[in-house]
């Protein structure tokens, strides 16, 4: 006879619903309190984005020198005044005021003013806007004579020009002396606006100071800004100049008007050195 087979216990439905007993868990449960605290992670450290280059003090000084002058780039500096008034004193520095700012290595250590005021030898004295007559205040504007474009704003005043002018070469034939320097003197780049020479004899007049007053200059520049103070909204900062925009209105109506008697079939006239240049002009925060 075989073995009979096993038996397979029956489960009913009823059997099927039953929960499990109460001491078997129905899920996993996670406490934390069962665990160690995890190790926080490190904070991440955004980079280092100061532009201080800390090895600098370790260079040569003859090698820090050469880093500095190679800083002090060509700047365009404003100047602008309002007209002369009748308690104005005419004589010593001219009365003149600016929103331009200094060069910053004047103001960044013993080294880097010495090696600044080698190239910035002019310091031009600036007036308080809101003095009535004008007043000489402890401001100075320093300007490299050779490098830097003087950007006068406003109508051209011959004798205030001519006066400037001369400063410029007096301050810079005694700064000539002092470090035995020979050059020729005098403010050497010049920019006004287009409205003071805006009528019909403008290029006749500046052909005649183009052989006298200007007749050293190395450029000489028209720029189309028409006010004669720097725009409310600027505090100061720098003047940056750009071949004018041949669209812009103030470059429009004054070549339909004036412009083609400054030119001749080479072009612009010539000015000093070599022709003039027609511009404009920003003016931009920041050094």
């Amino acid at each position: 006879m075989g073995t009979p087979p096993p038996t397979v216990p029956t489960v009913t439905t009823t059997e099927l619903a039953t929960p499990p007993a109460d001491d078997v868990p129905t899920r996993l449960t996670f406490n934390p309190k069962d665990y160690d605290e995890p190790t926080p992670l490190p904070t991440p450290q955004p980079p280092d984005s100061s532009p201080t280059f800390h090895l600098f003090p370790l260079f040569p000084p003859e090698l820090r020198l050469k880093i500095w002058h190679h800083s002090f780039v060509p700047r365009a500096v404003e100047l602008h005044t309002r007209r002369t008034h009748y308690a104005d004193d005419v004589r010593g520095a001219p009365r003149w005021q600016s929103l331009s700012r200094n060069p910053a290595a004047l103001s960044v250590s013993v080294e880097a003013r010495a090696a600044a005021l080698e190239a910035y030898t002019v310091a031009l004295p600036l007036c308080h806007p809101d003095d009535l007559p004008l007043r000489i205040t402890r401001r100075l504007l320093y300007v490299d004579p050779a490098r830097d474009t003087v950007v006068v704003l406003g109508d051209m005043h011959y004798q205030r020009l001519t006066m400037l002018l001369e400063w410029f070469r007096d301050e810079d034939i005694r700064a000539g002396l002092k470090n035995r320097r020979k050059t020729a003197y005098g403010l050497c780049r010049l920019a006004m606006s287009v409205a003071p020479w805006a009528h019909v004899v403008g290029a006749a007049t500046l052909k005649a100071f183009a052989r006298t007053v200007f007749a050293d200059m190395d450029e000489f520049t028209l720029f189309t800004y028409p006010e004669t103070t720097p725009p409310a909204a600027w505090t100061g900062g720098r003047c940056v100049l750009e071949d004018a925009r041949k669209d812009g209105e103030t470059y429009r109506h004054f070549m339909v008007c004036w412009g083609t008697r400054f030119r001749d079939e080479r072009g612009w006239m010539v000015v000093g050195k070599r022709p003039l240049r027609v511009v404009d002009v920003y003016f931009l925060e920041g050094w």
